[in-house]
């Protein structure tokens, strides 16, 4: 593939990701409900959906059209303040939004006014640079992503199934649709590959971060002496493997599309979610069981949306049938012996910490093997430290 000049990641991205931790952090915390059903957890992965709705849209916008216009700058700290108030008004008590409608109009009304401002940076951004296909696409669709919300927000309808479905439109409609300028969209003609990456990256960081947080919180050393240390390697060592997958074995420089990067990346933050939210659950008696299947899902999860960005990789470190044999093998193993340790929080940390190095060692022999087989040196640490295969 050739190579693919990276878009620099701007300070306004960042600044807007801002407003994403306070999501997250939201998130997580509101689905400590007193009881928590197949209702709350639907809810609860809707909301999840709903954060990377916003931030997918956005990061499209600045991946292939921000730049440092006012109109840019103005617009995303607009968004921040829509983000900021939709994440405190993130509640999964069920019974309470029944009863209490303001809070799901308040909720909506922020999400029908994130997906606007979208749609009118897509409109000033076309004013400017003329209406490409591509940006009349954009426009209409973060409109047709807010019209559905409109009753919910104005109080004709309440809160029910038929409802998050209109949460999970952004989504998959684009691909649904499979229109000419969708496909574009996610394509390449407009999607600047190296910057898609970077993006998924530092979102995937900031929910790690959360993981961080929920861990220190829940197991201090002070009172959990085992606990506290494994989960927090247990998560270490996930983020390891999630870093050297996306930064040594990923062609950063390609033309592709980034269509199956971003679902990936979906599959990646709501497993780190449902894995920060199942180990808070561990540590109370009520929510043992349920924070088990939590635990053990997001785990899954995770390593299945970090393996599927394998499509990208640098051509000797595509996957064979043989890693992905050895990777399969050591994930079921490892999970099986975390369900059977259920019960017993320090065992299970240990079972993860030590799944998570036996698939980073399979990573490392893998790469070894491959460059001594295609005759590519392999990195001098002492002149490469970016590097750590």
């Amino acid at each position: 593939m050739s190579k693919h000049k990276a878009k620099r990641v701007s300070n306004y991205e960042l600044f807007f990701d801002l407003a994403v931790v306070l999501a997250i952090g939201q998130l997580t915390s509101a689905i400590h409900v007193a009881h928590v059903g197949i209702n709350e957890i639907i809810s609860f992965l809707a909301g999840c959906v709903i954060i990377l709705n916003i931030w997918n849209n956005e990061a499209f916008y600045y991946n292939k059209y921000g730049d440092s216009r006012r109109a840019d700058i103005y617009s995303v700290i607009v968004l921040m303040l829509w983000v900021g108030n939709l994440a405190l008004a993130f509640n999964f008590d069920i019974s309470y939004l029944r009863e209490n409608p303001a809070n799901v109009q308040i909720f909506n009304t922020m999400l029908i006014l994130c997906y606007g401002t979208i749609a009118v940076q897509y409109y000033l951004k076309g004013r400017a640079l003329g209406f490409t296909p591509d940006i009349k696409t954009n426009m209409v669709l973060q409109i047709i992503y807010l019209i559905p919300l409109i009753p919910v927000a104005t109080g004709l309808w309440n809160y029910s199934y038929f409802v998050i479905i209109f949460y999970f439109v952004p989504l998959f409609l684009p691909q649904l649709l499979r229109l000419p300028f969708i496909n574009n969209y996610h394509g390449r003609t407009y999607i600047n590959f190296p910057h898609a990456v970077e993006r998924n990256q530092l979102l995937t960081i900031l929910t790690f971060g959360e993981s961080v947080i929920g861990i220190i919180r829940t197991y201090p050393l002070t009172e959990y002496h085992i606990e506290g240390i494994v989960f927090f390697l247990g998560m270490a060592t996930l983020f390891i493997f999630y870093m050297t997958q996306t930064f040594i074995n990923i062609n950063h420089h390609q033309k592709a599309s980034v269509t199956r990067l971003f679902y990936s990346h979906a599959l990646i933050i709501i497993g780190l979610l449902f894995f920060t939210v199942g180990l808070e659950f561990l540590a109370d008696h009520h929510h043992h069981d349920l924070g088990a299947l939590f635990f053990i899902g997001s785990v899954f999860t995770f390593y299945i949306g970090v393996l599927s960005t394998s499509a990208y990789n640098q051509e000797i470190y595509k996957p064979n049938r043989s890693i992905l044999r050895k990777y399969s093998i050591t994930l079921i193993l490892g999970i099986l012996a975390i369900y059977f340790l259920r019960d017993q929080l320090s065992l299970m940390g240990v079972c993860l910490v030590i799944m998570n190095y036996i698939m980073m060692r399979l990573g490392l022999n893998f790469r070894r093997q491959q460059r001594e087989k295609h005759n590519v040196p392999h990195p001098d640490p002492r002149k490469n430290l970016r590097d750590f295969s």
